[in-house]
């Protein structure tokens, strides 16, 4: 089955350099220039992902995601912001809209790519992928708080706090201890039902507001990206375990 890959931008070139890309790593581009023409081809084509600019005609794309996060046949689908405003300006309202991801143009060919494998799970079957998405919607549509309790260790700081929201691009942290944007951490996460910590070695601090953080994870690396897919897989359980307590 072809993987599809819904384009969401309204510039013919970006449309041509976005689609070209996803082209040669042979998955299938479809196009959508507004907000009306985005929820249509989605509701259309059930896209496996959706790659989406914020400046659009017509309503912007903040719109367009929450519009689709508040769509039960749409939520499930992993959108990721590509877009020309600056990220200290939008990402985090991406993040916390549902974005999965967040790049700023002009966009680096590789690491797309490695964001919609990691998203994707190259090891994955349709069925698999399905199931996992589906519950990672759900997860993000609810907003569950304090998800799980993390530790994290810098350079020269060590702080305790809670995960607030987690992808497999990155994570919300509300923390203890004040971090700096572009300061690497490495993450003790607690799973509830797991003895043992979860250690992701290496996530990037990409904002700060106040007590929370959000960090991003080197998805380009396959072993984080499963490690990433385990952890989310686990916590759904666990919350689908909660509710029926």
């Amino acid at each position: 089955m072809e993987t599809k890959i819904l384009i969401v931008d309204d510039a013919p070139d970006s449309w041509n350099l976005l689609s070209s890309i996803v082209r040669a790593h042979h998955f299938h581009p479809i196009w959508a220039a507004d907000g009306i023409q985005a929820m249509s081809k989605a509701r259309e084509h059930q896209p496996h992902v959706i790659l989406l600019d914020l400046g659009l005609p017509g309503g912007n794309g903040f719109v367009i995601l929450e519009r689709l996060k508040q769509n039960r046949l749409l939520s499930a689908i992993p959108v990721i912001v590509v877009t020309a405003q600056a990220p200290a300006v939008a990402e985090q309202r991406a993040r916390k809209s549902g974005a999965i991801a967040f790049f700023q143009k002009p966009v680096k060919a590789d690491e797309l790519i490695a964001t919609i494998r990691g998203v994707l799970g190259s090891q994955e079957s349709s069925c698999e992928q399905a199931d996992r998405m589906a519950g990672v919607g759900m997860r993000k549509n609810q907003r569950i708080k304090k998800l799980a309790p993390v530790r994290y260790r810098g350079d020269g700081i060590a702080g305790e706090g809670m995960i607030e929201d987690l992808s497999l691009s990155g994570s919300y942290i509300n923390g203890n201890t004040s971090v700096v944007v572009g300061m690497a951490l490495a993450l003790q996460m607690f799973v509830p039902g797991d003895p043992e910590p979860v250690l992701i070695d290496r996530a990037i601090v990409k904002w700060v507001n106040g007590s929370g953080f959000g960090v991003d994870f080197d998805t380009s690396q396959p072993q984080m990206a499963e490690r990433i897919t385990t952890i989310i897989s686990m916590l759904v359980k666990s919350q689908h375990g909660s509710s029926r307590d």
